[in-house]
């Protein structure tokens, strides 16, 4: 009796001892991951900042993150106050537009969106970039404020009845053109002409009346370019592959993703002010005269959109064409739908558009007029606010594509989705070129929304992983109620899987997001294995899934600590 004993116990010891070696080796493989993604992160940086440093000896972060800062609190007191005068030198023609439509859409509604108690608790550089057409900085920015609802049409009276300091976080991307110097001395962003030191009076132009030069290029000063909430940012690296962009950059040199994506951010919101006023004269600088004639006809159908928020603008792929060549975009919003008839409003809805733009085959791009996406073609003056199909001063042609970028196709997802089954999807069958997938946090939690809402309904378990994984993710709450709502109502119009589409590409990028941590929660795990029942997908198969993509991620991430080490050691 006393051998058996000694045996049991020594059996136990010994399986003691490997589920203990086996949880080390999970939480070794965990922190790998967590460590390599941070290390890596860093390590891209570094190389980035000597990129910029060998051009512009005086580059400084702080000094950057100062005057960033200071133009936080620019911005945000234009938007409270519906005046931007303060911050136009230095923000982009696509940002400005948004502003602008923006107090349009408000003043329409008898309403003003106001700031009050604002306070910036962090600011962060979290990325940086710089190629051949731009230099780009990502900060995140963390503040706290109380944002109040003024009902202009009752004496200026607080809709809201009481306003609490909210947290708040957005993602700010500033660009300038490669080899522009840091200067010691007040640049666009404190008022100043940063070439001639001048105090800045900008003429019709955008040229500082003293030196003549165009100062909102980028070319002189950093420009902010885009203002993205925490909920839809995602790293997106100007290097990113696309279809079609290295082979049409063969023949245009200075074709460049941030400029079209400017562009189609000025596009979407002159879309946007084409609803709220039921006309087109808002496109007809910016939009083919086909696709005026076509959304007069099937698109003004008397309604608008209020409490927009443009999640995505990003290049999908590039094509050669016999007599215009093509940029195809998808764009990504939700906004309150409004019966222009009735004034009701309907639940928030996501939405997402795939956007054509056309420009005759054979013309290069000016990189040198930097983010200034709402000007002339050809003298460079500013668009009229008149809107005017040609150039108010030089009397070009605006909108026939034969001097740049315009808008020829605004398509719901779904058509487009069932064009490309006809068309790409046969004549190529690579991978890389399906390019309907975009893989960021909201896209994938409205993914999974819309599958497990098929049956028209989402039980309380499945809502239960829906909390945890929002929790995990630090996605805020409310995005996950806002998709809820928009699912049931029927205003969840987001990308999402088929099986022509192959639905186990969304279920690896699932997985590689539940990873961002190192491991996949029980309560991830059953949403995965939700999602991969929807499309016959074993749950074996989603196991197997999460092992391998859990062993990649690993030896990735042990790779490039191991490269560090070296570095260091070497240094």
């Amino acid at each position: 009796m006393s051998l058996l004993m000694t045996i049991f116990i020594s059996l136990c010891g010994i399986f003691a001892g490997l589920f203990e070696g086996h949880k080390y080796k999970q939480r070794r493989i965990k922190h790998t991951i967590v460590r390599g993604v941070q290390k890596q992160n860093k390590e891209k940086q570094q190389i980035q900042y000597k990129k910029i440093t060998k051009l512009d000896k005086y580059f400084s972060e702080a000094l950057i993150k100062s005057r960033v800062e200071q133009a936080f609190f620019i911005v945000k007191n234009a938007y409270s106050s519906h005046d931007i005068r303060s911050a136009i030198p230095f923000i982009s023609d696509g940002l400005a537009e948004s502003l602008h439509i923006l107090f349009q859409i408000q003043t329409h509604r008898n309403r003003q969106r106001k700031i009050e108690n604002l306070h910036l608790n962090t600011c962060e550089l979290v990325g940086m970039e710089a190629d051949k057409h731009f230099e780009t900085l990502h900060f995140k920015l963390n503040s706290s404020a109380s944002y109040l609802i003024v009902d202009k049409s009752n004496d200026n009276k607080n809709i809201n009845t009481s306003t609490p300091l909210k947290q708040h976080t957005e993602y700010w991307t500033f660009v300038r053109l490669p080899g522009t110097q840091t200067r010691n001395t007040p640049g666009l962003i404190e008022g100043y002409c940063p070439n001639c030191g001048n105090r800045l009076t900008l003429s019709q132009f955008s040229q500082c009346e003293s030196c003549q030069s165009l100062v909102g290029s980028g070319e002189y000063d950093w420009i902010l370019a885009k203002i993205t909430s925490e909920s839809q940012w995602r790293f997106q690296n100007a290097k990113r592959q696309i279809p079609g962009v290295s082979d049409y950059q063969v023949v245009d040199p200075a074709f460049n993703i941030p400029l079209i994506e400017d562009r189609v951010t000025s596009i979407f919101w002159r879309l946007q002010k084409a609803w709220l006023t039921q006309q087109v004269d808002p496109l007809l600088s910016v939009a083919h005269p086909e696709f005026i004639d076509e959304f007069k006809q099937q698109h003004l159908k008397q309604f608008c959109f209020d409490n927009i928020h443009l999640g995505l603008c990003e290049v999908s792929h590039v094509k050669f064409g016999i007599e215009f060549d093509q940029v195809h975009l998808l764009v990504k919003w939700q906004a309150n739908k409004i019966d222009l008839t009735s004034n009701q409003m309907s639940e928030n809805g996501f939405y997402a558009h795939h956007i054509t733009l056309i420009r005759k085959t054979g013309l290069t791009s000016n990189i040198k007029k930097g983010l200034q996406s709402l000007h002339c073609f050809g003298c460079g003056s500013p668009q009229s606010s008149n809107y005017q199909d040609c150039c108010e001063y030089c009397g070009n042609r605006l909108n026939s594509g034969e001097q740049g970028w315009i808008l020829k196709r605004l398509s719901p997802h779904l058509e487009h989705i069932i064009e490309m089954k006809g068309q790409e999807f046969v004549v190529d069958n690579q991978p890389f070129n399906k390019s309907d997938r975009i893989f960021d946090p909201v896209s994938l939690l409205s993914c999974l929304v819309l599958v497990l809402f098929a049956d028209g309904k989402i039980d309380p378990a499945e809502k239960k992983c829906l909390d945890e994984f929002v929790k995990n993710r630090r996605i805020p709450e409310k995005i996950l109620d806002d998709i809820m709502h928009a699912a049931q109502a029927g205003h969840l119009d987001m990308p999402m899987p088929d099986e022509t589409l192959d639905a186990s590409d969304w279920l690896n990028k699932l997985i590689e997001m539940c990873l961002a941590d190192g491991e996949v929660c029980s309560q991830e795990k059953k949403l995965l294995l939700a999602f991969g029942a929807k499309f016959n997908i074993l749950a074996i198969d989603i196991n197997l899934r999460i092992k391998q993509t859990r062993k990649k991620m690993y030896l990735q991430h042990k790779e490039t600590l191991k490269n560090q080490l070296k570095k260091q050691i070497k240094a």
